[in-house]
C-alpha cells in the first residue's frame, strides 16, 4: 500500500504545472445532445471534431475525458424550492426529499456526464527572444524550473512560472471555441485533478479541497484491482484499456455508448500526436507486414478480412499523411470501473467488457499493471513511453469516438420527470432501471430567457394516440406546477379526474402514509358544468367575460358551429348587427347575453331569419349548449382559486379525426361548447400581467376540429409570454400545434406514438424520417416518447412517477382481476 504524493505542482487558473515541470491547460465541453437516430447530425458534429482537432495540430498532447459528475440533487432542488408556493411549498419540499431518496436508492451516487479536456502547452518565451543572452535566460529558467520541480521544491513565484504559457493557452482556447469550451476555474481544476483519490467514495459527502496525500492505494490487496481508503470510506476501482477495435474506426462512438451503462463509469482518452516521419515510417512498418502475411497465406490459399480491409485504408492513411498533412495519433483509451467492493466492482468489469464486445472493442483488466494506469491517467501526465494498449488512428478517428456528445434533457433545474430512454426493452420499467440518465424538467422558466435555449416559448404540447399516456405525462406536471407560485385551470372533458382523485384521497393507506398528499388535494377547486343545473345556465356564454371584437367573433363561431349560415348572408348579417347591438348594451351596463340574440333573431320581420332564430333556440333547449346561452343574469365562473380543474358534465365528444361532414348534432354541439371554453381558458390567462398562470387543455383537437380551429389554437396561446401564462396542449396530432407559424410557439413538445403519423412526429420533433426512426417511435411502450426540450435537444423520455399516491389518482380504468393476471401466463 502507498500514499500517493501530490500529483501536480501548483494549479493557475485553468493552468496546471506537474511535477515534471510540463504545463497543462484544461478546459470543460459543453455537453451537446444529438438523438442517435439523427446520422446527419451527428456526421456534422464529426466534422467539427475534426476541425477542433485541425486547430490543435500544433499541440501534440492532448487529454479527452468523459467524467460521471455528481448532479447535486440537494443543491438543485434547494434552488428550485426558493420559487414554491408558500401555500404548498412544505408540501413540495417534502416530495423532493422522497425524489432523492428514491433516485438514490436506485442510481446510487445520482450523476450526470461531462467533459473535460487538457492540451500540453508550449513555452512561448522562446519565440519572443530578440537577442541569445534573453534566449539563454529564458532556456535557464525553463530547466531551472524543471529541476526544482523533479526535487520536490516549489517555485517562488507562481504566476510568473506560467507566464511563458499564456500565449500558448489563449491560442488553445481558441482553437476550443467550435465546440464551445470553457476554462475551468482553479478550483474545478483541482477538483478534477483530486478526483482518481475519491472514486467510488460518497462523492457528495468528500469536500472538494480533499488532500490526496489522505488517500491509501493499495494495489495488493485484490489482484487487478485497487483498494481505496480514506477518512470518508472505501471503495475498489479497476482501470481497463482498450485493447483492440474495428480496423475501420466508423461509428465507433465509444464516449456516447459508454453512457448507456447503468452504472458510472470514467472513460479517458490520451492522445499524442506523431511526428509526420514517425507516422510514415509507422505505416511502412505496417505495410511490410501485411505484404508478408498475406504472401504466406497466399502460399497456403489462405487470406484474412483485416488484411483485405485494411490494405486500401493504409494507402489512404499514408496519402493523409504525407500529401494533406493530416494529424496522426496514438492514443491509449481506458475505462475506469469503480465499485463499494470487490464483487460489485468485478460485476460491472464484466457487465463493461461484454457490453463493449458488442461494439467491438475489447477490453483487458490487467492484473499487474493497475497503479501503472492509474498514474498514467493522472492528469498532466504524458504517454510518450506508454507501449501497451496503444491504438494508432488519424484526427477523423479520434472524432469517431464521439467526444462531447450526450443525452442530456429537460432543465437544470427542475422536477424529476423520468430518464432517457437507451435502445428498446420489454416495458417502461426496466427502460427506466437500464437508464441512469435523468431527466429534470421546469414547466415555467422558458420564457425568462435562458441562456442557450432556442425559444422563450412557455407553452408546451403533448400528443399521442389513446392510451400512451398523455394524460398521466399531463397530470404529473401539473401536480409538479401545484408546488410552484402559479394559478393553475386543467380543463377536463371527460369529466374524469374529479372522481379517481376523490378515491385516492379515501384510500386508507394513503391517508396514514402520505398525509401531506391529503392537505395537496385539499388545494384542489372543482367545477363541474351541468348543463341541466340552471346554476350553470350561460357560465361559458362569450357576452359575460369578453368585450368587443372577441366577444362578437367567438359568439359567431359558437353559433356556425351548429347551424350553417353558408349561402344565408341575411341571417349572418342580422346576426352580426344583433351583436353589436348588445356589446353596446353591455359597454352601457346593462346585462346581455347570447339568448338576447335567439330572441332578437326570433322576432325578425324577416321569415327566414325568425325561423333560425327559432331553429337555434331549439338547438340549445335542453342541450349541452345551454352552458354557452344566457340571458345576462349568469354569475359566471369564480377563478380565484389557485388550482381549478374544470369539467363538463355530459359532454360527448366525437371521435378523434371524425370529418366535420360526418357529425352529428350532439358531436356538433359538444365542439361548439369547446370553444367559448377555449376562449375562458385565454381570458383567465390574461386578466394579471403579474400572476403567473398554467393553462392544461385537454382533448385540444377538438378546437381543430371545428371551424377556424387553427385561430383558435393560435389565440388560446397569445397571452404566451407578456402575460406570464403557459398553455400545455393536449391533443392526438402534432398537425394538431401546425400552421405557418406554430411550430416555434411550443417550448417544449412530448410526443408519444401515433401510428398512423409517425412521419409527420419526426418531422415535428426534427428529425430525419427514416426507416430506423419510424421503428423507434413503433417500439415505444406506454409511457415513452419523444422529448424536445427549450435547449433544441430531442431524444426519447421514459416517463417515471416515483410517488405511488400519484400514481393511484392518476387512474383512468380500473383493472379486472383477467387484465391483472394477463402477464402471469405469458
Amino acid at each position: 500500500m502507498q500514499n500517493l504524493k501530490k500529483p501536480f505542482k501548483t494549479i493557475l487558473k485553468n493552468m496546471l504545472l506537474t511535477n515534471t515541470g510540463q504545463v497543462w491547460a484544461y478546459y470543460r465541453i459543453p455537453s451537446r445532445t444529438i438523438s442517435e437516430n439523427n446520422a446527419e447530425e451527428i456526421e456534422s458534429y464529426k466534422r467539427t471534431l475534426v476541425q477542433m482537432l485541425w486547430e490543435l495540430k500544433t499541440y501534440y498532447e492532448i487529454d479527452l475525458q468523459l467524467l460521471p459528475e455528481d448532479m447535486r440533487l440537494n443543491e438543485r432542488f434547494k434552488q428550485l424550492e426558493k420559487d414554491f408556493s408558500s401555500e404548498t411549498g412544505k408540501i413540495g419540499e417534502r416530495y423532493d426529499e422522497r425524489a432523492m431518496y428514491v433516485l438514490g436508492q436506485e442510481l446510487g451516487e445520482v450523476t450526470r456526464y461531462g467533459f473535460t479536456v487538457g492540451v500540453k502547452l508550449h513555452n512561448t518565451a522562446y519565440l519572443r527572444q530578440d537577442t541569445f543572452k534573453e534566449s539563454f535566460k529564458t532556456a535557464f529558467d525553463s530547466v531551472t524550473m524543471q529541476a526544482l520541480s523533479y526535487l520536490g521544491l516549489s517555485v517562488a513565484d507562481t504566476k510568473k512560472a506560467f507566464e511563458p504559457y499564456e500565449v500558448s493557452e489563449k491560442e488553445v482556447f481558441d482553437g476550443l471555441s467550435v465546440l464551445k469550451g470553457e476554462r475551468l476555474t482553479d478550483k474545478q481544476l483541482y477538483r478534477n485533478t483530486t478526483e482518481p483519490f475519491r472514486r467510488g467514495i460518497a462523492g457528495s459527502e468528500i469536500p472538494a479541497n480533499l488532500q490526496t496525500t489522505n488517500t491509501t492505494i493499495d494495489p495488493v490487496s485484490y489482484t487487478g484491482f485497487l483498494r481505496l481508503t480514506n477518512e470518508y470510506g472505501e471503495s475498489c476501482i479497476a482501470l481497463m484499456p482498450i485493447t483492440n477495435t474495428e480496423v475501420n474506426m466508423t461509428y465507433a462512438e465509444i464516449f456516447r455508448v459508454v453512457q448507456k451503462m447503468p452504472f458510472p463509469v470514467e472513460f479517458k482518452v490520451k492522445a499524442l500526436q506523431m511526428k509526420p516521419s514517425s507516422a510514415v515510417r509507422k505505416t511502412q512498418f505496417t505495410a511490410r507486414r501485411f505484404k508478408e502475411t498475406d504472401k504466406d497465406m497466399y502460399a497456403n490459399e489462405d487470406s484474412d478480412s483485416i488484411i483485405l480491409q485494411g490494405k486500401p485504408l493504409l494507402n489512404d492513411l499514408r496519402n493523409d499523411i504525407e500529401n494533406k498533412k493530416t494529424p496522426f495519433y496514438k492514443w491509449l483509451g481506458v475505462f475506469v470501473v469503480s465499485g463499494k467492493d470487490k464483487t460489485q466492482c468485478q460485476n460491472r468489469c464484466n457487465a463493461l467488457k461484454s457490453y463493449m464486445a458488442n461494439y467491438h472493442v475489447e477490453l483487458t483488466r490487467p492484473l499487474a499493471d493497475q497503479i501503472n494506469l492509474f498514474y498514467t491517467l493522472l492528469n498532466g501526465n504524458s504517454i510518450q513511453f506508454e507501449r501497451y494498449w496503444l491504438q494508432y488512428t488519424k484526427d477523423s478517428g479520434i472524432a469517431e469516438l464521439l467526444f462531447g456528445l450526450t443525452s442530456n434533457l429537460g432543465s437544470n433545474i427542475g422536477f424529476y420527470l423520468g430518464r432517457v430512454t437507451h435502445g428498446t426493452a420489454p416495458d417502461t420499467s426496466t427502460a427506466i432501471q437500464n437508464s441512469r440518465d435523468i431527466v429534470l424538467y421546469h414547466p415555467m422558466i422558458a420564457n425568462e430567457g435562458i441562456v442557450g435555449a432556442m425559444t422563450d416559448s412557455p407553452h408546451c404540447l403533448i400528443s399521442g394516440e389513446t392510451g400512451k399516456g398523455k394524460s398521466f405525462l399531463a397530470k404529473l406536471l401539473m401536480f409538479y406546477m401545484t408546488f410552484l407560485d402559479v394559478q393553475i385551470l386543467m380543463t377536463d372533458p371527460k369529466n374524469e379526474n374529479h372522481a379517481w382523485f376523490e378515491e385516492a384521497v379515501k384510500d386508507p393507506e394513503i391517508q396514514k402514509d402520505y398525509p401531506y398528499f391529503i392537505d395537496l388535494m385539499k388545494t384542489f377547486h372543482y367545477v363541474t358544468l351541468d348543463p341541466n343545473d340552471k346554476n350553470n345556465y350561460g357560465v361559458l356564454d362569450p357576452l359575460s367575460f369578453l368585450n368587443g371584437a372577441q366577444a362578437k367573433d367567438t359568439a359567431v363561431a359558437l353559433i356556425e358551429q351548429v347551424y350553417n349560415l353558408k349561402g344565408k348572408d341575411d341571417v349572418k348579417r342580422e346576426i352580426l348587427e344583433d351583436l353589436d347591438m348588445l356589446i353596446e348594451r353591455k359597454q352601457k351596463g346593462e346585462k346581455v347575453g347570447l339568448m338576447d340574440l335567439i330572441e332578437m333573431l326570433k322576432t325578425s320581420k324577416v321569415k327566414n331569419i325568425a325561423e333560425a332564430g327559432g331553429l337555434i333556440g331549439q338547438l340549445v333547449k335542453n342541450s349541452i349548449l345551454q352552458l354557452a346561452f344566457s340571458d345576462g343574469t349568469s354569475h359566471g365562473l369564480n377563478i380565484d382559486y389557485k388550482h381549478t380543474i374544470l369539467s363538463i358534465q355530459g359532454l360527448d365528444l366525437p371521435e378523434a379525426g371524425t370529418k366535420f361532414e360526418e357529425m352529428n348534432d350532439s358531436d356538433r354541439k359538444a365542439l361548439a361548447v369547446m370553444i367559448p371554453l377555449a376562449k375562458f381558458c385565454q381570458y383567465f390567462g390574461q386578466r394579471d400581467r403579474k400572476q403567473k398562470t398554467s393553462i392544461i387543455f385537454d382533448e385540444a383537437w377538438t378546437l381543430t376540429a371545428t371551424r377556424g380551429g387553427k385561430r383558435l389554437v393560435k389565440e388560446l396561446r397569445r397571452a404566451g409570454r407578456s402575460y406570464n401564462n403557459q398553455l400545455i396542449m393536449i391533443t392526438q396530432s402534432v398537425k394538431d400545434a401546425q400552421s405557418e407559424d406554430d411550430r416555434g410557439n411550443f417550448g417544449a413538445c412530448f410526443a408519444f406514438d401515433e401510428r398512423s403519423e409517425r412521419e409527420d412526429i419526426l418531422k415535428f420533433m426534427d428529425l430525419p424520417v427514416t426507416k430506423e426512426n419510424k421503428e423507434l417511435l413503433a417500439d415505444m411502450k406506454k409511457g415513452q416518447c419523444l422529448f424536445r426540450d427549450f435547449y433544441g435537444r430531442v431524444d426519447a423520455l421514459s416517463v417515471d412517477c416515483v410517488f405511488p399516491e400519484w400514481i393511484r389518482a392518476f387512474k383512468t380504468v380500473d383493472k379486472s382481476h383477467s387484465a391483472k393476471a394477463e402477464r402471469e401466463f405469458v
